[in-house]
């Protein structure tokens, strides 16, 4: 095949050096592309093993016959590009489509180049051509991808722009709406701190730099902005850093939540309200019923001003409105706690020995079980004293009957573990749910404010409280405090 090839160079070009021969010879068999020659009438002198491979055609067939693999439809064209490369231009790596044996059109990258006689005029026609199939059904497969995700952009209703170093290079129409603008194009170019509203301005950078210098992702956001009107806005936005023409930029989604941060702002004023509502309601409950007593006892005072029961009674129901007031106190102003080191086993026996009297008038035992009596705790005494004589009340008031109060102490790791059993009538899985509640309680004199200061005065000490209650059986209250370290 070279043979050929090489006989018709020098039939043409006269007599050529043997090393140049064996290198030509050796650029057509080894050369991975197809490489075909053809002279000044587009007839065939020489195709290589590749071309044979690529295209179908063998190098018997081709030889002295027109170019076969050029489409009808391309004809006109090649001869014209044939003439220009007879007149020295030459072409390399230009895109076209060629036709192999079987009927099937390739898509083919081609170089072509004229070979000179002695006398350095054109005497045929070189063509490399390179397969480029998997190349163009890349491109094609890219290029619908990226219609179908910029088709996705341009109707997304939310807001999608592109900015490099703070400006912005791209921008979907829901983002110049956004933002107040009549197109796309007015807001290239500008800024994106001309739309960030001052308060904001801040995290901005720091997410910008983020994505910029550790080309992280950064998440949703509450940020404010500002429209061209000067009218501002609330978004929510997340942002990532991108590829954007072959350079890094970031790509940032943002939200309009303007109405929904209305929404959330009417709905907090309205469970303001309604709890203000409530606890008005449950204030003025609370406080008529002894004012009534009060009220009455006055006016037969006033008849009678001797009755010294009419004068305890009445004081009595100061007290009870005295009571309900500093128990409002502690929820809105606590007073200042002044903490020291606590052996819990002394406030124990401390508040059982003020709840002994009330015990045996109710028939019940208390009964200590201490395990841990050198456990300390750092508080406020006088706090916690006042929590564990409202559990102790509670549960001998539930047990109006008699019965008995266990009250253990234990360690259990790091924390001290306060227990409280009682044999009561125990509390539903509904009226569960609601203590701590104000206003709610499971004595018939209570206002529940106790429980709701006790757990108050348990988390600030750095403790839990938990219930537990069967009905007729009984409940359990269980504390727990972190306990001193040099006590551990």
């Amino acid at each position: 095949m070279s043979k050929r090839l090489i006989d018709y160079g020098q039939g043409q070009m006269g007599e050529q050096p043997e090393d140049n021969t064996e290198k030509f010879k050796s650029f057509m068999e080894n050369n991975p592309d197809a490489i075909s020659i053809v002279d000044l009438e587009g007839k065939t002198l020489q195709v290589n093993a590749a071309f044979e491979e690529f295209f179908g055609w063998t190098n018997d067939e081709l030889i002295g016959m027109p170019f076969p693999i050029i489409p009808d439809f391309l004809k006109e064209s090649v001869n014209e590009l044939h003439d220009q490369i007879k007149a020295g231009v030459q072409k390399k790596g230009f895109e076209t489509v060629r036709l192999r044996k079987d009927g099937q059109l390739i898509d083919v990258s081609i170089s072509l180049f004229n070979i000179r006689d002695n006398e350095n005029e054109p005497c045929a026609l070189v063509f490399v051509y390179r397969d480029i199939t998997n190349q163009k059904l890349a491109e094609a497969a890219l290029k619908e991808s990226e219609q179908r995700y910029r088709s996705l952009v341009e109707v997304s209703p939310e807001a999608i722009f592109v900015h490099r170093n703070g400006i912005i290079e791209y921008m979907n129409p829901m983002g110049a709406k956004m933002l107040g603008m009549d197109s796309v194009e007015d807001i290239i170019g500008k800024s994106v701190f001309q739309f960030v509203h001052l308060e904001s301005r801040e995290s901005v950078q720091k997410r910008i730099e983020i994505m910029r210098d550790d080309h992280q992702a950064v998440g949703l956001l509450e940020q404010k902005f500002i429209r061209l009107d000067g009218q501002e806005f609330y978004g929510e936005t997340l942002g990532l850093p991108i590829i954007y023409k072959g350079q890094p930029a970031i790509q940032v989604f943002c939200r309009d939540i303007t109405e929904r941060k209305k929404t959330e702002e009417l709905l907090c004023k309205s469970n303001m309200l309604s709890a203000v509502g409530q606890m008005a309601a449950g204030i003025a409950h609370e406080i008529r019923n002894p004012l009534t007593t009060v009220k009455g006892f006055l006016q037969l005072l006033r008849e009678d001003p001797e009755q010294k029961e009419y004068l305890e009674m009445t004081v009595s129901e100061v007290e009870k409105i005295e009571i309900l007031a500093n128990e409002f106190l502690s929820l809105a102003e606590p007073e200042a706690k002044v903490c020291e080191l606590i052996q819990l086993y002394e406030i124990l026996d401390s508040v059982i020995t003020l709840a002994e009297f009330q015990a045996i008038l109710n028939d019940v035992e208390i009964i200590k079980e201490y395990n841990a009596d050198s456990a300390s705790v750092f508080g406020e005494p006088n706090q916690l004293k006042q929590v564990f004589t409202n559990v102790v009340n509670n549960a001998i008031e539930a047990m109006p009957n008699g019965g008995k109060l266990h009250i253990q102490l234990n360690h259990q790791g790091e924390s001290a573990m306060i227990r409280f059993i009682d044999q009561g009538c125990g509390i539903s899985n509904e009226r569960m749910k609601h203590l701590g509640q104000p206003f709610y309680s499971t004595s018939e004199k209570g206002t529940g404010f106790g429980l709701m200061v006790s757990t108050k005065i348990i988390h600030e000490h750095n403790g839990e409280i938990h219930f537990s209650s069967e009905v007729g059986e009984g409940t359990i209250v269980d504390i727990s405090l972190p306990i001193y370290e040099s006590s551990q």
